[in-house]
């Protein structure tokens, strides 16, 4: 099974970025893309993972500006 990603903006009703439920969960050309689009609206995101990340995949994701 692929790995896969959750991309999840913080706003005021979940400052911690937390709640997964209503977010799709993405392979990782499509989890660039849509931490990419909220990076382009200046929007803070967080990234959950299932399954195992490749190194440089992260370190993309992380480089637009995840929140750990």
């Amino acid at each position: 099974m692929p790995t896969t990603y959750q991309i999840v903006a913080l706003s005021s009703l979940d400052p911690g970025g937390s709640d997964t439920r209503d977010e799709p969960k993405l392979v990782f050309p499509d989890a660039l893309k849509a931490a990419q689009v909220l990076k382009n609206q200046g929007k803070a995101f967080r990234v959950f993972v299932d399954g195992e990340p490749a190194v440089d995949q992260l370190k993309a994701l992380n480089d637009l500006g995840a929140i750990e």
